[in-house]
């Protein structure tokens, strides 16, 4: 497996793992932002996540990557699904940075997307 196609997996983790998959990937100072939600920072990140449930899967579409000097910038078409609910749709970006211990995320963010 490349090292780009194992940010892939890395990625799809974030959405179908529980917070530890944050806690080992996620760097400390890590933004995100949510529609409904807002902007969460680092350790409030993991917070909303302790009691949220997870996608059991998520297709992403339209995959982009754009690599420099140690940082990638992913974009994709999310769509999660979690039984009983209606598919979750969101344009989303996450900025990584490869450094000695492994990919860290440094940014993610989701933007509302009417379903396919």
């Amino acid at each position: 497996m490349s090292h780009h196609d194992d940010i892939w997996s890395i990625e799809e983790l974030l959405w179908t793992g529980g917070t530890d998959a944050f806690r080992n990937r996620m760097a400390p100072a890590c933004l995100m932002a949510f529609p409904g939600i807002g902007v969460l920072e680092g350790d409030a990140v993991l917070d909303s996540l302790k009691d949220a449930p997870r996608w059991q899967s998520v297709e992403m579409a339209g995959r982009h990557r754009v690599e420099t000097d140690g940082v990638t910038v992913l974009s994709y078409r999310a769509t999660g699904m979690r039984d009983g609910d209606a598919p979750y749709t969101a344009l989303c970006t996450s900025t990584w940075l490869r450094g000695r211990d492994g990919w860290r995320l440094v940014q993610h963010q989701q933007a509302a997307d009417a379903p396919a």
